[in-house]
């Protein structure tokens, strides 16, 4: 459902691979939590999130585009 808006949205197929891999790396780090990710996202989620690209010395753009 995710791509078909970006397809609406006129992104381009380089943009959607990009935001769509960035969804999924963002749910394998949620299973590596332990996280069972049923679709309902959670502020703590995604603090967490930021905080660990922080960490691993992310450039800000890349943290908020991820």
């Amino acid at each position: 459902m995710f791509p078909i808006s970006l397809i609406e949205d006129g992104k381009s197929p380089k943009t959607i691979e990009s935001y769509v891999g960035d969804i999924n790396v963002f749910k394998e780090f949620l299973t590596a939590k332990g996280v069972d990710f049923n679709s309902n996202l959670q502020r703590f989620y995604v603090v967490n999130y930021k905080n660990f690209l922080v960490e691993s010395n992310y450039e800000v753009a890349t943290i908020n585009k991820k």
